[in-house]
């Protein structure tokens, strides 16, 4: 097998993994934001359904951390939430 062809494979398991999202960084993130999983959802135009199963420790596509990540990106910060927020390290788990 040449050395293209074994990085090509390795780059399709890659894919296929996918990558798992942090929940206690996405709910906090959220909270600042001050919308629900449902807003976010209709936002990131990501399932309701994916955004659950990554927050339960599944894996999800690069394209969806890139729609979730943009989405982030794009929606701003509420004024003051940080106020109240833990950061998520700090939380109790």
């Amino acid at each position: 097998m040449s050395g293209h062809s074994e990085a090509k494979d390795r780059s399709m398991v890659e894919r296929r993994a996918g990558v798992r999202i942090d929940a206690d960084r996405l709910d906090y993130e959220l909270a600042r934001r001050g919308i629900s999983y449902r807003q976010f959802a209709e936002l990131s135009g990501v399932n309701e359904t994916t955004l659950s199963r990554a927050r339960h420790g599944y894996r999800v596509r690069e394209s969806t951390l890139r729609r979730i990540v943009a989405a982030m990106l794009r929606t701003p910060l509420m004024p003051g939430a940080e106020l109240l927020l833990s950061e998520p390290h700090e939380r109790a788990g």
